[in-house]
């Protein structure tokens, strides 16, 4: 993100309302009315494309809960309290994020956030161990995978943090969401250098017409790389859509084809699917 001091639930409301006063005479009677005017305003010009697009993110936000936004437990980059100093910023230096939830044992016991710029003055006392320095934690902010995310918002701009780790109804870590992730939601993709320069590797060509493909890598990436589309059902990532197709978790080799791509698995566990070889087939007769 580029300012740690982003727009306000307040702002977004004034703005609104000073937009409502600009363009409508009257007031709309319902959200759909409310849609209308704001496509009718983009048509004619008032509001270009991208300030209707936020517009619509900033309505959109009361509508959507932390559990549709937040990244998943599976994709969470943790440190472990007894891992050490170098061990640490190795992990900080392959998945450049800022800040990191510290865990014992496993994700469910989150001790606290770290800042990764925190590390730098100790980065010397390579061998000791993050448990050592407990007192660079901050205390981690807990909520409700139900909570909506224009509450999650007003709550990041009051308290100033900017990471809450998110639990389900048991008590169990299901996730975690940023500011960044709300942000989204209204300004559109936020991605840094780092991101963009990972989000290439996730699909390398490495033949004519084939390609690897990062098993995380989202439906949305994938079907705008190739320009296509691929069947409408309720996963998020390639690895996903295979194990949806295959029916199981497959293993090493084995391979599904859909529409025109053949999913070949050249790593997994147990637990998921690591990279995928996807071959691009040739169009039949028929099609």
């Amino acid at each position: 993100m580029g300012s740690d001091n982003p727009a306000t639930p307040s702002f977004l409301s004034k703005a609104r309302e000073r937009l409502m006063r600009s363009i409508f005479r009257g007031q709309p009677s319902n959200e759909k009315e409310l849609a209308k005017v704001i496509e009718q305003a983009s048509q004619d010009d008032i509001i270009n494309e991208d300030t209707e697009d936020m517009i619509r993110g900033v309505f959109a936000i009361t509508k959507r809960r932390i559990t549709d936004i937040m990244i998943p437990r599976s994709q969470i980059v943790a440190i472990d309290m007894d891992c050490t100093i170098a061990a640490a910023i190795k992990t900080i230096s392959e998945s450049g994020h800022s800040r990191y939830p510290v865990s014992l044992e496993d994700k469910d016991h989150i001790q606290g956030i770290l800042m990764a710029k925190d590390l730098l003055p100790i980065a010397s006392e390579s061998d000791k161990r993050i448990a050592d320095y407990q007192h660079l934690l901050r205390k981690p902010v807990v909520v409700p995978e139900s909570k909506r995310v224009d509450a999650m918002l007003k709550d990041f701009q009051k308290n100033r943090f900017h990471m809450a780790i998110v639990i389900d109804e048991y008590g169990g870590v299901c996730g975690l969401v940023t500011i960044e992730d709300i942000l989204e939601l209204i300004v559109g993709e936020i991605n840094d250098e780092y991101e963009q320069e990972e989000s290439s590797k996730d699909i390398v060509k490495t033949g004519e017409n084939t390609y690897t493909v990062d098993g995380s890598t989202s439906i949305e990436d994938f079907t705008q790389y190739f320009h296509t589309q691929l069947p409408s059902i309720d996963v998020d990532t390639i690895a996903g859509l295979v194990i949806h197709s295959l029916g199981h978790i497959p293993h090493k080799d084995e391979s599904t084809t859909i529409n025109e791509f053949t999913f070949k698995v050249l790593s997994s566990n147990h637990h998921q699917v690591h990279q995928l070889l996807v071959t691009v087939n040739p169009p039949t007769a028929e099609s």
